[in-house]
């Protein structure tokens, strides 16, 4: 009797147990990627007991047997065949209240209604769960590309969905190895300002997006293009991606054309007329054809490196380096004709304009030209209050430079010019300085290097007006050259936040000895005599032994036409060769052409202190004796053969009458 009540009592419990418990399932239907998972959720507020509970999971539509958990087990050999190891049920879930099915590598004959079912022993109920899409996003496309530099390449890509072109949400070209953003689709529009600079301008989408196809077209492929490219496709939470292999590039026209170039102008240029050259020179043959030969033996290498790298610059897209690199080669040529073994040929007004206009025209040119790429950079990058500072120091900036040219036209002698134009460059030197110091925010300290070539310009005048303490002021201005290039070098070296610092400092160095080799050509118009019959023994004996240069100065001008073209040459083509090979640039130019340029200019420095000390030396010794105390002796004039050589290497008083 006893055990029939207690049978009864936990027969109670059961149903009031189980009574009216609820089945959930989602609220929504199922969007499933094709080839994807998905969770069937099937679940109940309270746990159920465990005897005869019976989970049955099976299609609404024709009953078919999806899953099947009874007696405490699965019975998976009681399921349809299409849902073998698909069907995936979370036993463990089961005292939890959860009987929920995972249908894996959903096909498109998953889609439709859903049913679990959950028995007890008093009571069963059910819930639906629909699948609805099975969505699907195929990219394809992968291949791989050859090609030569400059042509127009298309990278593949198809987008292969029942979903509606308009509704994929992002479709972006990235490159791989660099993680670049090439191109971008979203929202229906093609975002062409987010492209990484590389790129602007030379990539877009194939006309044909309604149709699911994102190919690219990659016009005018260069070297660094090589590389993988991945095409990425998203859809709400559906992605997928393809990838391209653009090989290394073959040798376009255009880069044949620099090969062919560059030997050109070194072999015919460099090698052949400069024996030509040579030749005259020890004959000691002044004539019009040595002159000729000598003219097309700076013009043609130069001119055809200059030209070289405006087309490299447009082939690779390296317009700054490419542009301080042409500007290089096109002030050599004045700077050539300036110590050229023939220069005295030239008729008297082409003579003095070449050299009163050599060191400023390189000095300008160089300046402007990197400088005026600086400035662009900036312009975009800055705020209004650095726009202004920007735009007031590039006017003054300007207006030094008219200020140069209308001293060396206006200006009676060449002392005057001179005198003009070191105080224009040392002006030029305080902008510089003052324009980093503003644009990029750098402590007000920095402003002391600035005050170095005012120091400088201020000791020049001092010597020039009342030409005492000669020693002792030359002594004064090359110590404040040393500390205005070193502090100048030092600013821009420590610039981190700028891109291509080192190119910067190497520019920096050249110019600064530039600015010393004006100050030693102003020096030399300063410290001579005057004297009428001085000046005209000195043309007298110049004329005569125009073509008798000491092995020294040959040695130098063999430098600058040779020697600084092959290193241009070999550089820009091994560059080309390495950039071919590897798909990327190995080194920035201009640190390797700018301190073979600064050596050279070392060079022509230390011919004209040579001359300037052969010409000054009695007077050194006076002030040295002067500053000793010691008693002056009397010394014989110092002998005039060394006052031509090198003649053209500083300014000379204009003759009268010319």
């Amino acid at each position: 009797m006893e055990t029939a009540l207690l049978s009864y009592f936990y027969l109670l419990l059961s149903v009031v147990i189980c009574k009216g418990f609820n089945v959930h399932g989602p609220s929504d239907p199922l969007n499933v990627q094709l080839g994807g998972s998905v969770m069937l959720p099937c679940f109940v507020d309270t746990p159920l007991p465990m005897e005869e509970l019976e989970v049955e999971w099976k299609r609404n539509d024709s009953e078919t047997l999806v899953h099947l958990w009874q007696d405490g087990e699965s019975r998976p050999e009681s399921q349809n065949q299409r849902y073998q190891e698909r069907a995936h049920f979370f036993i463990e879930e089961i005292v939890n209240g959860n009987f929920s099915l995972f249908l894996t590598n959903v096909t498109r004959e998953d889609v439709g209604v859903y049913k679990c079912v959950v028995y007890t022993k008093v009571d069963s109920t059910e819930t639906l769960i629909e699948i609805k899409n099975i969505g699907r996003l195929v990219v394809s496309g992968a291949h791989v590309i050859s090609a030569y530099a400059g042509e127009d390449i298309n990278l593949n890509c198809s987008v292969d969905s029942h979903i509606p072109p308009e509704n994929i949400e992002e479709v972006s070209w990235k490159k791989m190895d660099e993680h670049i953003l090439v191109l971008l689709y979203q929202e229906g529009e093609v975002l062409v300002d987010s492209s990484h600079e590389r790129y602007k301008d030379r990539v877009e989408f194939t006309e044909e997006i309604n149709k699911g196809n994102f190919s690219l077209r990659l016009k005018d492929v260069r070297t660094e293009d090589k590389g993988r490219y991945m095409c990425l496709a998203f859809s709400g939470e559906l992605s997928d991606n393809t990838t391209v292999e653009v090989q290394p590039l073959g040798f376009s026209s255009m880069h044949i054309g620099i090969f062919l170039l560059c030997i050109f102008g070194f072999v015919i240029g460099s090698l052949i007329l400069g024996y030509q050259s040579y030749a005259h020179f020890k004959n000691n043959d002044d004539s019009k054809r040595a002159l000729a030969i000598e003219c097309a033996h700076v013009l043609c290498p130069n001119i055809t490196m200059f030209i070289v790298f405006i087309l490299w610059g447009v082939t690779e897209g390296s317009f700054t380096e490419a542009a301080t690199c042409s500007a290089l080669n096109f002030a050599r040529i004045f700077f050539l004709l300036w110590i050229a073994v023939h220069f005295k040929r030239f008729q008297d007004r082409l003579h003095l304009l070449i050299k009163s206009l050599a060191i400023l025209l390189q000095y300008t040119v160089i300046t402007v030209v990197v400088y005026s790429l600086i400035i662009v950079d900036v312009w975009y990058k800055r705020n209004t209050n650095r726009k202004i500072w920007i735009l007031v120091l590039s006017v003054l900036e300007l207006l030094l430079i008219l200020l140069g040219v209308i001293i060396i036209v206006s200006c009676g002698t060449t002392h005057q010019k001179q005198t003009g134009i070191i105080s224009v460059i040392e002006i030029s030197n305080i902008i510089r300085i003052s324009f980093i110091v503003l644009i990029y925010r750098l402590h007000l300290s920095n402003f002391i290097v600035a005050g170095f070539p005012i120091l400088a310009v201020v000791c020049f005048l001092f010597l020039a007006l009342w030409k005492r303490q000669f020693l002792i002021c030359i002594s004064v201005l090359m110590i404040l050259e040393v500390l205005s290039a070193s502090g100048s070098i030092y600013i821009h070296y420590n610039l981190n936040n700028m891109k291509e610092h080192d190119a910067l400092t190497c520019v920096i160095a050249f110019l600064h000895i530039l600015t010393v080799m004006t100050l030693f050509a102003s020096l030399k118009g300063l410290t001579e005599s005057g004297s009428r019959n001085t000046r005209t023994q000195r043309q007298s004996n110049s004329t005569n032994t125009s073509t008798q240069r000491p092995l020294s100065y040959l040695v130098v001008y063999i430098f600058g036409t040779a020697l600084v073209v092959f290193v241009n040459v070999v550089a820009l083509l091994v560059e080309l060769i390495l950039k071919a090979r590897n798909g990327q640039r190995t080194v920035d130019l201009r640190v390797i052409l700018l301190p073979a340029e600064c050596v050279f200019a070392m060079c022509c420095l230390a011919l004209q202190i040579s001359v300037f000390w052969k010409e000054n030396r009695e007077r050194f010794r006076k002030d040295i004796d002067r500053l000793c105390g010691c008693k002056q002796t009397q010394r014989n004039s110092p002998s005039h053969n060394h006052e031509c050589e090198l003649e053209d290497l500083a300014p000379e008083s204009q003759p009268s009458g010319s």
